[in-house]
């Protein structure tokens, strides 16, 4: 491991936790099939367009941390695999020298983990767990098919493929152990255009891909993360291909997923209503990548490459769920892509306008630690009671329970039970009952 100075034009100053932008990989030329060693560089704009910056020169972002003060990049052509984790805060860089690629955060901090391709034949790679605090490389899967590292929400897992002759193992693996357990065995896709490694793990627990059907086309699936529930639930009956888009957000309430055949077109499936909707066409020049979404799930940024036959940057659109619209952002970009920091446009929603509905949001941020903040919607006056669960229905802290005027609001937890005695690490409920409505989301402290 080396510590070394970061400095580039990009900031001399500490960044806000708050400050909203979209990190990306912009691409300035094309080289063959793939963009040339020197023209991948990391950028973050904002999600207006009115500020650009670049952050480092010839390296790729792959993982940003949940407050937005750390970031992973990947040199994919260096000689040496090349990792190197920012502190955007201290402005110094870590590096690994003789990594591997698609670096991801764990729930430790300046610990991480990554895919190293073992140049053998497809399906023989392996996954790593890797600590900057003493420099120590641990494998944790080998015989990996798929380029990604899919982290469960609280990162203390992640799921992959491994490669049978004629099927695939889908395996959950905690990075500390290093335990696995295979949760269920599919038919790999004849289709080379939808792979089953575009997957998500969902707030819920559950694990979203792309599988084929009795006939073969693409659709929507999700199996859940542990073993005593690992049977598959078909999502979609789409005619033509789906394909789920890749991300790396946590804090999701749906998931977008594309039609590419002759039909081009968006969806989304909802997690709490497990159902699906249409959002809108695709133009027949992209092809959907990646998603990424505002903290409070208004806006999406679709990471798409040109639909030209090879490999070739695509744009960043921006689809506005409460306009109904799609806007351009940024040009010959690469993903994945990540939007951070609280949403600016809240406060003139805020001061202008009411909810038309009771709403309340996921926790920001989740996993957390030491404290997140909890959004939520009130359509009238009226009396409101918002309290936090163990996963046993234990009651461990009243945060909320008065009469309040309709509006929007928020309630900080500060990981404190009713007797102010700090709480241990784990999986939280938090319920809202106000005026009939009733709803409980979950939320992940870590130590």
């Amino acid at each position: 491991m080396k510590i070394i100075l970061f400095l580039t034009l990009f900031v001399t100053s500490s960044i806000s936790q708050t400050a909203e932008w979209i990190y990306y990989n912009k691409v300035t030329s094309v080289t063959g099939l793939f963009a040339s060693p020197d023209t991948i560089s990391a950028y973050r704009i904002k999600p207006d367009g009115t500020e650009n910056e670049l952050i480092m020169d010839n390296n790729q972002i792959t993982d940003i941390s949940e407050d937005g003060l750390k970031i992973l990049l990947h040199n994919m052509y260096d000689t040496n695999s090349l990792i190197s984790l920012i502190d955007l805060e201290s402005m110094d860089t870590l590096t690994v020298d003789n990594g591997g690629s698609n670096p991801r955060f764990t729930y430790v901090e300046n610990e991480i983990v990554y895919y190293k391709n073992m140049n053998n034949n497809y399906g023989g790679d392996h996954i790593y767990k890797y600590s900057f605090i003493d420099s120590s490389e641990t494998l944790i899967a080998d015989s990996v098919g798929g380029l990604g590292v899919i982290i469960s929400p609280d990162k203390q897992k992640f799921v992959f493929f491994q490669n049978n002759q004629d099927s695939m193992d889908v395996v959950i693996a905690d990075i500390q152990s290093g335990q696995t357990s295979t949760l269920v065995t599919v038919i790999d896709m004849s289709n080379p255009y939808f792979p089953i490694f575009h997957c998500y793990w969902g707030p819920d627990d559950y694990i979203y891909l792309n599988l084929p059907d009795n006939n073969d086309i693409s659709q929507l699936f999700r199996i859940h993360s542990s073993n005593g529930d690992a049977s598959l639930i078909q999502l979609t009956e789409q005619n033509e291909h789906c394909m789920l888009l890749e991300s790396n957000d946590i804090h999701l309430e749906k998931l977008a997923f594309a039609i590419l055949d002759t039909v081009r077109e968006y969806w989304l499936y909802d997690f709490e209503s497990n159902e699906t909707s249409y959002l809108g066409s695709i133009d027949s020049s992209f092809w959907p990548i990646h998603q990424t979404w505002s903290t409070d799930n208004s806006k999406m940024a679709i990471g798409e490459i040109w639909a030209t036959g090879i490999y070739t940057p695509g744009p960043i659109n921006i689809f506005d769920t409460v306009a109904d619209s799609f806007t351009t952002l940024a040009n010959s970009t690469w993903p994945p892509c990540f939007w951070v920091g609280e949403t600016g446009e809240q406060v003139s929603i805020i001061d202008e306008t009411l909810p038309i509905t009771y709403n309340l949001y996921n926790a920001y941020p989740n996993p957390f630690n030491p404290a997140t903040t909890i959004r939520y919607e009130l359509l009238e006056n009226g009396y409101v009671n918002i309290t936090i669960y163990d996963m046993l229905g234990r009651q461990v802290k009243t945060l909320v329970n008065q009469a309040q005027d309709a509006g929007y609001r928020s309630i900080i937890w500060d990981a404190t039970n009713d007797y102010g005695i700090p709480v241990s690490a784990g999986i939280y409920l938090y319920q809202i009952q106000a005026g009939g409505y009733i709803t409980t989301k979950k939320m992940i402290l870590l130590k």
